[in-house]
Formats: structure tokens, sequence, C-alpha cells
């Protein structure tokens, strides 16, 4: 009778079909072979894309939807929080918003790109959590950091950010960014995007230029959550990227 033997030092865990996510099937002669699990489809980022672009054809109001620091945080002539439903309305919604069809298309290009990957590798639930954290920790940050506090914040980048940050944790194990070189070169970009964001954030454009209208604040704060909710979602709920036996 013979005995299966592990490998010189092979681990339990490192075979095909014994890494999490990988079940067995019976094969031709009734041998084994793994099954990776399969992608969760990517429907709750797809369903923001689609409001988002629903919001700017039927052109909702932004005054509704915007978030304005100053309501949350205050002034000198104004107290805050404002105990109205349209200041918690705007740290919600004001992702939906956006100001121009190139704001609205660059927007949505990058949330289907990472949105997709980082719901089918971390569920749909994770996602959300991730989305949602990230519009609220970037309507904060953004807030503190404004110099006019009665400017109003649109667009979903903030919340984009956090998928971001999320990404940066990730080893994807479906479609383009699985493979080595195309998820270095996206992780490459988005380290360039938050080290100019940063650089920004300290350093804030001048008034008078079209950088003062970006909502680097915004960006820096969805940044910051993605990395710190992606790493603690990753060591406290299960992994959100696979073995590093792949590619």
């Amino acid at each position: 009778m013979a005995l299966a033997l592990d490998r010189p030092g092979e681990r339990p865990g490192d075979r095909p079909g014994d890494r999490p996510g990988d079940r067995q099937e019976r094969g031709r002669g009734g041998g084994k072979r793994p099954v990776t699990a399969a992608a969760v489809p990517p429907y709750a980022n797809r369903t923001v894309i689609l409001l988002c672009v629903l919001a700017f054809v039927l052109r909702l109001p932004p005054e509704s939807f915007a978030f304005v620091p100053a309501y949350f945080f205050g002034t000198v002539e104004l107290a805050g929080p404002l105990p109205t439903a349209a200041l918690w309305r705007g740290l919600f919604g004001h992702v939906l918003i956006h100001g121009d069809l190139t704001h609205l298309t660059s927007n949505m290009a990058v949330l289907w790109l990472l949105g997709d990957v980082v719901e089918r590798e971390a569920g749909h639930l994770r996602y959300l959590l991730l989305f949602f954290a990230g519009t609220v920790a970037a309507a904060l940050t953004e807030g503190l950091l404004a110099a006019d506090r009665m400017a109003p914040l649109i667009g979903a980048s903030g919340a984009i950010c956090a998928l971001m940050g999320a990404f940066l944790w990730m080893r994807p194990r479906f479609g383009l960014l699985s493979r080595r070189l195309p998820r270095r070169l996206v992780q490459g970009a988005v380290v360039v995007f938050a080290l100019l964001n940063a650089a920004m954030t300290l350093v804030p454009p001048p008034a008078g230029s079209p950088l003062a209208e970006v909502g680097w604040g915004a960006h820096a704060g969805g940044l910051a959550a993605g990395l710190l909710l992606g790493a603690l979602l990753l060591c406290l709920a299960g992994p959100l990227r696979p073995d590093r036996g792949g590619r």
C-alpha cells in the first residue's frame, strides 16, 4: 500500500486543492483535480455606476446632494452639525453628483476597473463597507482641510480612492489584473496618485489654479480609509487576496 508523502519543504495547503477557495472534483480515471472558486459577480459596483450615470442624465440638483462642510463642522456664524436631512443626504449622496461629462466618465472608468476587482475578491458586503467608509472619510477629511467650508463637495472620487487603497492589499485571482505586470502597473499608478495627493494636501495649490478645484483632501481621506479598512478586513475577516502560490 502506497503512502502519500509530502515533498521535502512542502507544507499542508501548498498543493493544489488545499488552498482556501479551492475544491476538488472527480476527473477521468477517478483522480481529483482542483477547481478554483468562481468569482463573485460585481453587482454592487455596477449598480453604483448605474446610479451615478442616472443621476447625471436626470440632472439631479447638486445643491440637494452635495456635501457642504460648514453644515457639519460649523463656522463662526453657523453652528454645526445641523440636524437636517440635507446634511446627512449630502454626506452619502455627494458620490452621485458629477460636474460634467469628463468628471463622470473619468470617475466611472476607474470605478469600473477597480470596483469590479475589489468586489470580486472581497464580496458584496465588504465592497460596500469599503465604498461607504471611503465616502464618509472623504467628505469629513475634505471638510476638515478645506479653506472654504461653504464650498460643496461632489463626485465619487473619494469613495473610489478607498477602493484604490484596498486594492493595494490584493492579489486578484480573476481578470486582467490577476496577471503580475498589469497588477503592478495599476498598483504603481495608485502609489503615484497617493503621493501626488499627499503633496497637494500638504501644500495646497493657489486659489486661482484649476488644481484648487480638486478635492485633494477627499482623495487623501478615501485612500487612508481604504488602506486601513482593507488591512483590517484582510486580518480579521478572511483574505482579500489568494495564496501566494498563484501568479
